[in-house]
């Protein structure tokens, strides 16, 4: 009897689990989609990121906490320094990590920490002084002259130990301190790490480096996942020959985008947050990420955006030479938002945007789109736009409204991630979109003076719910013998404790007089439509035949 009580104990701590109570983690669903498990429920990130300096202390964040509460988060992105935890080395102080955590407990909000250590948008700034003023035991990156650059070297041995400690340290901290309530539900290690101004460092040591032959780890990996790899990567392979020994460049070469430098930097890049997370998961094993600079679409050559850093052309290095780290997070500031989105998934890696339009730019506006499109389209971990607490608190702000929908709608939205039967539509550049579900057609037409947005998740063989904001939507059956759509009920509500409440039926010019489909919101007028109003509606669809209705989408 007592050895079957140490089994169960040691196989619940083994598990990630306390007396039974899980530690936020990552699980693969029915569907195979990878969500985050909070309190041992599906949870999803309706986050926002604070501005780098904003976390740094108490007395900063305490008008903040209620207008963050006020924008309808669950989750907020919040800066770690590590100048501001080791101001000594070895000396560490805790307590704005402490604070924050209390603090977000009152509030009633989920913090996910980044980890500003050595790294942030590829220099130094946040690691501190007694580091970076002993350039001998903690090297910098150099260019080709041979001048420091102020950029810390991931060559060295002794900040990869400095930073694995501390992080290590911090990681233990907040067991101890959270490892109950599960306030802190992931980690973010370094901030858009990589090399600026070069494809790679020209030091001495780096030199040496990139002489020496390929780490056989990352050979092996390309000979066993050949098919899956990004093309880029295995054509430069193939057409140097194949080789399963030789140094960088005799494997990949340098072609334009100079790809054998940036996997030289990716790789090290790699080995050094899986030696920084595995110190951390060690002591705490919450999920850790990391957050890349994106390959600008004009400009895609290393150095004039993070060389080595975790981009979508170095998702299959980081996947390689850091196992410990379980997803690339990416910041999504693109003009073509979709596409970027695109190149993140794969390979198995999850979508999570930590970073994305942001709203001190005046482009706050595209954060509900966004932020719809990415949860269903993608069945996102989350959604976070940048500098949320620099934005204007006002009962007009977009998010609030939209983070209060889609608050609504996470038990269904996480319910149906992968079951192919939720999808996402966003306005870019298109003045409409077509979704396919097989034996129907939904059409949806942007007839509004803002960016329309929403979801649509089937319910049943005729029921469909539909969600968003600045679109009209119509249905079109694609069986042959019942061409035509007739629209049954159609009902404006929301979700409490699981079951739907009707809050009004539409109909009429609402409707569009119950033969055209129906207007998201459902307004009289399309200029009576505002980006606040962000509706919930269900809708009943018949197919019939097409003698008394048509076929034909009524924007065409």
């Amino acid at each position: 009897m007592r050895k079957a009580i140490i089994f169960i104990f040691i196989y619940l701590l083994s598990a990630g689990s306390i007396w039974g109570q899980d530690i936020p983690h990552l699980k693969r669903n029915e569907n195979n989609i990878t969500q985050l498990i909070v309190n041992g429920r599906p949870y999803i990130m309706l986050a926002g990121e604070l501005m780098n300096s904003s976390a740094s202390t108490l007395e900063s964040m305490a008008p903040k906490w209620k207008q963050l509460k006020a924008l309808n988060l669950n989750t907020v992105l919040a800066t770690i320094a590590w100048e501001q935890i080791e101001p000594e080395e070895g000396q560490y102080d805790f307590s704005i990590v402490e604070g924050l955590i209390k603090e977000a407990r009152r509030h009633d909000l989920k913090l996910v920490f980044l980890w500003f250590g050595s790294w942030k948008n590829g220099s130094s700034g946040y690691a501190p002084h007694w580091m970076m003023r002993d350039t001998r035991r903690f090297p910098r990156m150099e260019n080709d002259k041979g001048e420091n650059r102020p950029f810390l070297s991931n060559f060295s041995e002794n900040l990869i130990k400095a930073d694995s400690k501390v992080f290590g340290a911090l990681m233990n901290f907040i067991k101890q301190t959270d490892g109950e309530e599960h306030t802190v539900l992931m980690m973010q290690i370094e901030n858009e790490m990589g090399l600026l101004g070069d494809s790679r460092d020209r030091s001495d040591k780096a030199n040496e480096l990139f002489a020496k032959e390929v780490p056989v780890e990352l050979v092996q990996y390309l000979q066993k996942n050949e098919k899956q790899i990004l093309p880029e990567i295995t054509g430069q392979w193939k057409a140097n020959g194949k080789k399963s020994r030789g140094n960088w460049l005799s494997l990949f070469g340098n072609d334009s985008q100079k790809l054998a430098d940036e996997m030289f930097m990716g790789w090290y890049y790699a080995r050094f947050v899986e030696q920084v997370a595995a110190s951390g998961k060690k002591e705490y094993a919450i999920p850790m990420f990391v957050n890349a600079w994106t390959i600008y679409p004009g400009d895609p050559v290393p150095g004039n955006y993070p060389s080595g850093g975790p981009n979508h052309r170095m998702l299959d290095i980081y996947q390689c030479a850091a196992p410990s780290i379980d997803f690339l997070a990416i910041d999504n500031y693109n003009e073509d938002y979709i596409s970027q989105l695109k190149q993140y998934n794969r390979n198995g890696n999850p979508v999570f945007v930590p970073e994305a339009v942001a709203l001190w730019r005046g482009e706050k506006w595209s954060s509900p789109a966004k932020a719809f499109y990415t949860l269903s389209e993608f069945d996102a971990l989350g959604f976070s736009p940048f500098a949320i607490d620099n934005a204007i608190y006002d009962d007009k702000h977009p998010l609030k409204d939209a983070y209060h929908v889609l608050n609504n709608l996470i038990p269904l939205i996480t319910k149906e991630h992968g079951s192919g039967k939720m999808r996402g539509f966003m306005q870019q550049d298109n003045k409409s979109d077509k979704i396919d579900f097989g034996d129907y057609e939904i059409n949806i037409h942007y007839n509004y003076p803002y960016l329309g947005y929403g979801l649509v998740i089937r319910l049943s063989e005729d029921e469909f719910l539909i969600a968003g904001n600045g679109a009209d939507i119509s249905f079109r059956s694609k069986v042959k013998s019942l061409r035509g759509i007739s629209y049954g009920t159609i009902r404006e509500g929301y979700f409490v404790n699981g079951e739907w409440k009707t809050s009004k039926y539409i109909g009429g010019d609402e409707a569009m007089q119950g033969v055209g489909g129906v207007k998201l919101p459902p307004v009289y007028l399309s200029e009576d439509a505002n980006q606040n109003l962000v509706s919930i509606l269900r809708i009943k669809v018949i197919p019939v035949k097409s003698s008394t209705y048509t076929n034909k989408n009524i924007f065409d």
